[in-house]
């Protein structure tokens, strides 16, 4: 059985989703993990699941699943084997995340499409203030028909571009600071698989400014008959280190010192 994203979703489904999101406007901040996903061109098919709403099959909080290797979406002009996205909001002093997996993403034309996809969460108010990084990863492959035989003769014309974001005003999928931009292509002649992985460590420091949101934001195209597989897409956060009160004074207070030291020996040197 497969469930079907398209242009034209089912009358229930997009009547749940027209509750959720209008065409054209941002969802308004809350602390409700969502998802979204649009294809640009083709079948120009659109997708918005938000936490325990319509589409999502997990029940726990903090978790979207769709479909999975039993049961695939038809998402376009694509075929998802399982999407996983997760977030941990408000978050704690060790390590606060959104992170979103998916199995296997196959473009079932002859020809390239893309796919935007968004994960986001608000209502972050730990670490605070904190220390960002992101990682994203995926291997593109040639799909293959029923007799195993591949369909393409590469995987040239994928492309993958991985971002991050967190934002201070605590705006669903805002982009107030960038944490991850990454880009990635297949343009070496022949490959039949190309894995990309890139990883900026926990080193941005962020605002104090609680509550804040997280996203991710993956912009890929994958080639006729072939298949992005393993992506995973992920923000962090721990706890940065701000000087205390009296560090800081102590630092500011050195400064005349320091200046003073520096005319002295020019003046003996001249």
């Amino acid at each position: 059985m497969k469930t079907r994203f398209s242009r034209w979703a089912t009358p229930t489904l997009a009547l749940a989703l027209a509750g959720f999101v209008l065409l054209g406007t941002a969802p308004k901040a809350h602390a409700v993990l969502t998802l979204m996903a649009n294809e640009t061109d083709g079948a120009m098919a659109s997708l918005l699941v938000v936490d325990n709403g319509p589409g999502d099959l997990n029940p726990a909080i903090g978790t979207i699943t769709l479909g999975d290797t039993i049961t695939p979406i038809i998402f376009g002009d694509f075929t998802v084997l399982g999407s996983v996205s997760t977030s941990n909001s408000p978050g704690n002093n060790i390590l606060s995340k959104v992170e979103s997996n998916s199995l296997a993403v196959t473009n079932t034309t002859g020809t390239p499409h893309t796919i935007i996809l968004k994960i986001s969460d608000t209502g972050f108010t730990k670490p605070s203030p904190p220390l960002l990084g992101a990682s994203a990863g995926g291997t593109f492959n040639i799909a293959l028909d029923s007799n195993m035989q591949p369909l393409a003769p590469n995987v040239n014309g994928n492309t993958a571009h991985a971002q991050a974001f967190a934002d201070f005003t605590n705006t669903l999928f805002g982009t107030g600071l960038s944490v991850q931009d990454y880009t990635f292509t297949t343009d070496a002649l022949g490959l039949t698989t190309a894995t990309y992985s890139n990883i900026v460590p926990n080193s941005i420091l962020g605002s104090s400014t609680t509550p804040y949101s997280m996203t991710v934001m993956l912009t890929f195209t994958v080639a006729g008959n072939n298949v992005l597989s393993s992506r995973s897409d992920t923000i962090t956060a721990t706890l940065g280190v701000v000087p205390e009160p009296a560090t800081m004074a102590m630092a500011f207070s050195a400064l005349p010192l320091v200046g003073f030291a520096a005319w002295r020996k020019r003046r003996q040197s001249a």
